[in-house]
């Protein structure tokens, strides 16, 4: 399945509203403050769609949209948040787990992988901020393409 009718079968299934919308300038300007280009199953959503925050499968998305900041926030590592140690680590955050936990969900951008499809994993921020370091918890998904697919089905 092509990324553009995975995102519009991944959309249709959220309980949240989610515009169609033009976003292609607004993240090619997110993109610009990164290290390199996210997936392109996440650009085809950021592209396409504006939402507010939701949960889907395990994950609270940040929202994304002409009057959210939320991912523009993550990606200008800021002094006293978790910005300031997963950019320069090679962590890109979209989100938090949906139970509340203030750990960051992050593309690995370390991974070469094909077609830009970088793992999805779990930084823990209690090692963020007591120990400057990050520590990656876990993989939640081999790439964002595959959570979508798993997402769908579900």
């Amino acid at each position: 399945m092509h990324e553009e009718q995975l995102i519009d079968a991944f959309a249709s299934k959220l309980k949240v509203a989610i515009r169609s919308e033009d976003n292609s300038h607004r993240l090619r300007e997110l993109e610009s403050k990164l290290p390199v280009r996210l997936p392109p199953s996440f650009e085809s959503l950021l592209s396409r769609h504006s939402f507010a925050s939701f949960d889907a499968s395990g994950i609270s998305f940040f929202g994304w949209g002409p009057t959210s900041a939320e991912l523009f926030e993550v990606a200008s590592p800021r002094k006293g948040f978790l910005s300031e140690f997963l950019l320069p680590a090679g962590y890109f955050q979209i989100g938090r787990p949906d139970t509340g936990s203030f750990d960051a969900i992050c593309f690995d951008l370390n991974t070469q992988k094909q077609n830009r499809e970088y793992r999805i994993v779990v930084a823990d921020h209690e090692e963020v901020f007591s120990n400057s370091r990050v520590k990656i918890a876990s993989e939640l998904w081999p790439s964002f393409r595959t959570f979508l697919e798993t997402a769908i089905k579900s």
